[in-house]
């Protein structure tokens, strides 16, 4: 039996209801909708069967196995920035029940296995039971016991009449996943299922013209939740949450100077300067939600807005409303990055720069140089390798685009050097055992949110300060090439 989270919310329960689908990922001030409708996610898929109470020493109680198809929760996590050492992750469904889980079990650090929001059973998306999206566990052996549920959350373990029960662990029809949660119903933002028009979208014009409906927007590019406050022509100030994509994600890197003019729905233009969308005091997104709602009617689609940590002023003349479009008008420098090995693989500035804007291909680093420390966001170099080991890639037709099978642990194991090369004929060589199915060796786009400049950019190779790296290892600014040296002598 599920038990509902216990709440008195009226009316207000209505608008935070929602049936399987989407699923609200929410770490920290960073949030991301998942939907297999856009298949940007490396998918996992494993089979497990849940143990529910023994009543009688000769009835183990086990469930029968399911095999499961999903997305990895600590991808997604690490993706979005990680979680405290002493938080918990809550997987909540959209009738209410809800469960929380403590950083290392949903980090699958235990004998729970890997924790996954599951989009198939048994190879169906649309059984019976159980309602879909489903979180569940899938440990190496499969089997998900009461003893192992026990040990690993303590009094957290889901009881059925004072007995454990790791079927009860199981979320079916999952609405929203965070890191942050009051326990309220209310406090959760409005479900992605609960559109105000799924017609509304957003026209990006940078070299070319991309409208994503607004579902699809939310589920390519991460989030971001913040405070800001603005002016109205009557005087009064205005404070409110926001929760949007910052605008620099959405276009990626352009010159300080490039002009950037937002259009909305009744055809009004503002220009901004395009360094002037992130400063000291915060970031200018393109919010879709405020104080948990989604927009109101007058202002929908999206709305500019400035946040930051210290709630930063705007003039309320620049916040322009119904945002429809996004231009900009500048030298568009393009630049390539080339792959060789096994074969050969070139990605332009479109293609890596739409890598870097989804979390599910990216990683961060830290990095602290003369006393400050920087963070580094770009595409994992054993990732980009994957293209080229070997003739088992990533479909070309989808640019960046991961799965982990298509790493050749074989060929690493047996070892090559990785050689990467800057546009000014510097060059560093690495040898595979330190990158190979590491994240914190990557080609950076991004440094605190920034799109590198000239100066170290527009790609560079960096490493999170906790990574071991051979003795004289440098940085490499401006990569233009990437390159595996087998030991016979092969490459480029």
């Amino acid at each position: 039996m599920r038990s509902m989270v216990v709440m008195c919310l009226g009316l207000a329960m209505v608008s935070a209801m929602a049936v399987g689908g989407s699923v609200w990922f929410g770490a920290g001030d960073r949030s991301i909708v998942l939907d297999p409708a856009y298949d940007l996610w490396s998918v996992v898929e494993g089979s497990a069967r849940f143990q529910g109470p023994v009543f009688t020493e000769d009835h183990p109680n086990w469930r029968s196995t399911q095999t499961y198809a999903g997305v990895a929760i600590p991808d997604v996590l690490r993706a979005l920035g990680g979680m405290p050492e002493d938080g918990y992750l809550h997987v909540i469904a959209g009738d209410g029940y809800a469960k929380r889980f403590p950083r290392d079990v949903a980090m699958g650090a235990s004998s729970l296995g890997t924790p996954v929001l599951a989009w198939t059973v048994d190879g169906e998306d649309d059984p019976e039971w159980p309602p879909l999206p489903v979180f569940v566990f899938l440990p190496e052996d499969g089997d998900v016991s009461n003893e192992r549920m026990v040990e690993a959350l303590g009094p957290d373990a889901h009881m059925f009449r004072d007995l454990p029960s790791a079927s009860g662990m199981r979320v079916t029809g999952v609405s929203w996943v965070t890191t942050e949660w009051d326990g309220e119903m209310r406090s959760l933002p409005e479900h992605p299922e609960l559109l105000p028009d799924p017609e509304d979208s957003l026209s990006i014009t940078k070299e070319s013209v991309h409208t994503y409906p607004l579902p699809e927007l939310m589920a390519r590019y991460a989030a971001i939740s913040g405070r800001g406050r603005y002016v109205t022509s009557t005087e009064r100030m205005v404070e409110r949450s926001y929760e949007g994509i910052p605008l620099v994600d959405l276009l990626g890197a352009w010159p300080e100077d490039a002009t950037v003019e937002i259009v909305a729905a009744d055809g009004y233009r503002m220009r901004h300067r395009y360094g002037d969308l992130v400063d000291d005091e915060g970031i200018w997104i393109l919010a879709f939600r405020s104080d948990g709602g989604f927009l109101p009617s007058d202002v929908r689609p999206l709305r500019m807005v400035k946040v930051g940590p210290g709630s930063p002023r705007f003039e309320g003349a620049l916040s322009a409303r119904m945002v429809v479009a996004v231009e900009v008008r500048g030298p568009y420098v393009g630049y390539n990055l080339d792959l060789s090995g096994a074969r050969v693989r070139t990605f332009d500035r479109g293609e890596l720069e739409a890598g870097a804007a989804c979390p599910c291909h990216t990683a961060t680093v830290s990095v602290t140089r003369d006393g400050t420390t920087l963070a580094y966001t770009g595409l994992p170099l054993w990732r980009l390798l994957a293209y080229v080991d070997d003739d088992m890639y990533p479909p070309l037709e989808r640019g960046i685009y991961y799965e982990d099978f298509h790493f050749n642990d074989a060929l690493a194991a047996d070892g090559y050097t990785v050689k990467i090369r800057g546009a000014d004929g510097s060059m560093q060589r690495i040898p595979v055992e330190f990158v190979a199915r590491d994240d914190r060796y990557i080609i950076a786009l991004k440094e605190d949110g920034r799109f590198l400049d000239d100066e170290a950019g527009p790609l560079a190779f960096v490493w999170d300060e906790g990574a071991p790296v051979p003795e004289g290892l440098e940085w490499v600014p401006g990569v233009v090439a990437i390159s595996i040296l087998w030991e016979d002598g092969q490459g480029h």
